[in-house]
């Protein structure tokens, strides 16, 4: 596979996966409309430039070997990830917006994956006040981080050292599908629950995961033979 390919390939698979950004996009989709969900979608061309960077800097450093070494383990992630995406859709659902803020309920913990447990209660979720959240949970989160620092830093770096136009084309056909994905199902949401509908969308889950686990393994048999 080219690195044109992966990076469409892997942004595509990320683009649906449920994760803290995606539940903002839907949120603000649900709740501010489709511009709000689109620039929700567009958080991580602001926010990576910061993971991209420094995660980049620092493999650059390493041997081929090295590389091929950390490219094994992040085929590993990537096919951990399929298998948990796959998981997650038999119980996956776009069409249930998530419970009204309750001002009088108690500070406990919130419950999980809900926009609780990012945005404080009460929040105006408008289009910028959106994007600028998104942009924070993005970089705080972990799932960046671990992602370039084990798959897509590598294939990047080892496209680079290829041909630095094909380290290019990886970037742009990975926030290309990445971003585009998001900003389709904010449109999708904002446009009318039932457009999607929960059995589209675990559909589309199913086939991110089983496209995340061919690309690690694809990747996994790739990078096993690196800088050797």
């Amino acid at each position: 596979m080219d690195a044109l390919g992966w990076g469409l390939a892997l942004g595509l698979a990320a683009s649906i996966s449920p994760g803290p950004l995606l539940v903002l996009v839907v949120t603000s989709a649900l709740r501010s409309g489709r511009r709000a969900g689109a620039l929700t979608a567009c958080a991580p061309l602001l926010s990576d430039a910061v993971v991209v960077a420094v995660t980049l800097l620092l493999l650059d450093r390493l041997p081929a070997r090295a590389l091929g070494v950390l490219g094994v383990v992040g085929a590993l992630f990537v096919v951990w990830s399929g298998v948990q995406t796959a998981r997650d859709a038999r119980s996956a659902s776009l069409t249930e917006p998530p419970p009204p803020p309750d001002r009088h309920a108690s500070q406990g913990s919130p419950p999980r994956g809900t926009l609780n447990s990012i945005l404080p209660t009460g929040s105006d979720n408008s289009g910028a006040l959106a994007l600028r959240r998104a942009v924070l949970v993005n970089l705080l989160s972990p799932h960046p981080w671990i992602a370039w620092a084990t798959a897509l830093g590598p294939l990047t770096i080892a496209a680079w050292r290829t041909s630095p136009p094909a380290g290019v084309a990886f970037l742009l056909g990975f926030y290309l599908t990445l971003v585009g994905g998001k900003v389709v199902i904010a449109l999708l949401v904002a446009r009318g629950r039932r457009r999607l509908g929960d059995t589209g969308y675990r559909r589309a889950l199913t086939t991110a995961g089983a496209l995340l686990v061919l690309a690690g393994v694809a990747m996994g048999v790739e990078f096993a033979t690196y800088g050797m």
